[in-house]
């Protein structure tokens, strides 16, 4: 494995990271991830282009909004040297595969969850019941994997969850699990 491949793997991870912010800011927001572009949450101007390099971006404003001077949280470099590196880790595993998009694919959906969940205790229904389809299709495609296999995860893993949330919601008659809202408006 060369070093070229895990410098290009790391950026495009890095790049992938990026766009996984928007998701993570806009998604519980219920705001659309694609239009506008991204801006400063302090003063609204819209970020220019070459303020909005991963990682590199970061460190050349020194965390600070070019415009205000508005701090820039850390966690925006975090969740992109995170995916980085993440996704160089499955490149190194699996090198430049189909199994290696799909496992990207996934880890992309892990990462906008757990920040989403650790922000606002939801899981939007467009990345929960999204990643089970996904999945699910995805299981067709599978040399040597049976397609019931995955159907028989779906059902249990969702069946469980539903499980737990009807019983917590008849116990303490109010719902503490499920209805992550946040469906995406592209």
């Amino acid at each position: 494995m060369h070093i070229t491949h895990l410098i290009v793997v790391f950026i495009f991870g890095a790049v992938i990271g990026s766009f996984l912010n928007v998701c993570i800011y806009r998604l519980p927001r219920n705001k659309s991830i694609v239009h506008p572009s991204s801006a400063c949450p302090a003063c609204e101007k819209p970020v220019r282009f070459y303020d909005n390099i991963p990682l590199v971006s970061y460190l050349v404003l020194k965390g600070k909004c070019r415009d205000c001077g508005a701090p820039i949280s850390f966690r925006y470099f975090l969740i992109e040297l995170i995916t980085a590196v993440i996704f160089m880790l499955i490149y190194r595993r699996w090198g430049l595969s189909y199994e290696f998009f799909i496992q990207i694919f996934f880890a992309a959906i892990l990462i906008v969850i757990s920040f989403i969940d650790y922000d606002f205790q939801i899981i939007p229904d467009i990345l929960s019941i999204g990643g089970m389809v996904a999945g699910l299709i995805i299981s067709f495609f599978r040399p040597g994997f049976r397609v019931m296999d995955a159907v028989y995860g779906v059902l249990i893993g969702g069946g469980v969850l539903f499980v737990i949330a009807y019983g917590y919601q008849l116990i303490t008659k109010r719902e503490g699990m499920g209805g992550g809202r946040g469906y995406t408006r592209f």
